[in-house]
């Protein structure tokens, strides 16, 4: 499958036949449909599977027909594991976006490991929206989490383009990121408050997000935008916002291990715990 490099790759989504899916395919239809793109549905599973497979998709490949016969849907089997299958489609299309449903692994599990959201969102170098919960509300919000830095940049574009597309406004949640230990706290195991990066003044946290969106909103002058300061841990506080928005966009951050072990992952936190689609936007290379 080769990419058309003269037009934007199509919209990619996971389907394995289960619910979730399904809810995804949805998404990802009406996605690609809104920006005049093509539909991808990859299946990743072993030979055994490839027959059962190839007769999901054809019936849901014929139901999105049904509805929106101008649809360019082409599916693809493939067996390997669901994050190598997506993102080597992607890769080979070009795919603007890939798309998945929830998964349901147990919390011990995903400690050890992981997800097929987690891995995606680590490897894919496009944005991945996981398509959770229930049905969005049409007019809810789109969430941004943004702190001012160089990985929430490139997400707010992402927001600002979903928001713009779809008569949203976008809500730009800043919540300061807090030391895991106070000062007078006892370090652990007697080594030093590991805090790479205190929380900032709120007058100077608001500078620097008002400064990365301000050239989003004169790119997206229609797109009404509302600063909220979110209170309480971040990916609790995201969570909470996340109730009754339409879309919530995330930057991701390829902290170190230490790091990441101590602070954990916002976006794999939304991943498995936010009440409406989140979309992960990676920070790309300049140049």
């Amino acid at each position: 499958m080769s990419a058309d490099r003269t037009r934007p790759g199509p919209v990619v989504t996971g389907f394995d036949g289960s619910p979730e899916a399904g809810r995804a395919v949805r998404w990802a239809a009406a996605e690609a449909k809104a920006r005049g793109l093509g539909l991808v549905l990859a299946h990743a599973g072993g030979a055994a599977e490839a027959e059962s497979a190839q007769r999901q998709l054809a019936s849901t490949v014929d139901a999105l027909g049904r509805s929106d016969p101008g649809l360019d849907v082409r599916t693809v089997v493939r067996d390997d594991a669901p994050e190598q299958v997506l993102t080597a489609v992607a890769d080979e299309t070009d795919a603007t976006m890939i798309v998945l449903g929830e998964s349901h692994t147990g919390i011990f599990a995903r400690a050890v490991l992981g997800s097929t959201e987690s891995g995606v969102t680590k490897t894919a170098g496009r944005p991945v929206v996981v398509v959770r919960g229930e049905e969005p509300p049409p007019d809810g919000p789109v969430i941004l989490g943004t702190d001012g830095s160089e990985q929430s940049a490139q997400a707010a574009g992402f927001a600002f383009d979903f928001a713009a597309r779809h008569g949203l406004t976008v809500h730009a949640v800043h919540v300061a990121r807090m030391p895991i230990w106070g000062p007078a706290s006892e370090p652990l195991l007697g080594g030093p408050v590991l805090d790479p990066a205190p929380g900032l003044p709120q007058e100077v946290a608001d500078e620097l997000v008002a400064r990365q969106l301000k050239p989003w909103q004169e790119r997206y002058p229609d797109v009404a935008v509302e600063m909220v300061h979110g209170v309480g841990p971040a990916a609790q506080a995201l969570t909470v916002q996340s109730s009754e928005a339409a879309l919530l966009v995330l930057g991701r951050s390829d902290h170190g291990d230490l790091r990441r072990l101590l602070l954990g992952s916002i976006s794999d936190d939304a991943l498995h715990h936010a009440h409406c689609p989140v979309a992960v936007v990676r920070a790309q290379p300049v140049g």
